[in-house]
């Protein structure tokens, strides 16, 4: 399966990691392997196209700057 890096500005603490990760969680066919405030990445695993994510992200309040494909 697919594993997408994302850049995500504006997180700052624990519980704006815990949101972004909520509502990616909610995605039909992604799988969240870490949130992390500290670097403003996250990565995840699946077949949600970057919109999708996108908007995922944006709902939580924070907004993406960059997504990277990551290969294994």
């Amino acid at each position: 399966m697919q594993k997408t890096e994302i850049d995500i500005s504006g997180m700052t603490c624990g519980h704006c990691s815990m949101s972004v990760s909520k509502e990616l969680s909610g995605l039909h066919g992604v799988h969240v392997l870490e949130v992390n405030h500290q670097t403003g990445k996250a990565l995840i695993e699946g077949t949600a196209d970057e919109s999708e994510l996108t908007a995922a992200i944006e709902k939580a309040g924070y907004q993406v700057t960059r997504f990277v494909k990551v290969n294994d």
